[in-house]
């Protein structure tokens, strides 16, 4: 089974542990992004991804990796701390 988490952090503290927890008990591959660290662009509204093609969009090398590891995973957890009653703003964006 392929687990992937999304952290809407770069540190590891009590979020990050409470999804390697879930992790672990649910078992398989992992592989793990942290925002902004991993992925950091901000969409520009190009649209190019869907008038064209997603391999026009100005970000494709730097996003592939990230949308490629959710194409094959079973499970995906996005795990963010609560910053002012919402999830961190990388992980939103």
């Amino acid at each position: 089974m392929n687990v992937v988490i999304i952290h809407g952090q770069n540190h590891k503290g009590s979020t990050y542990q409470i999804a390697h927890m879930l992790a672990e008990k649910i078992g398989g591959e992992l592989t793990e992004f942290f925002l902004p660290r991993d992925f950091g662009e901000f969409c520009i509204g190009c649209t190019q991804c869907f008038m064209v093609s997603e391999t026009k969009c100005p970000h494709y090398e730097k996003l592939s990796p990230l949308t490629q590891a959710l194409d094959a995973a079973d499970v995906i957890i996005l795990a963010s701390p609560v910053y002012v009653y919402h999830a961190t703003g990388a992980m939103k964006a």
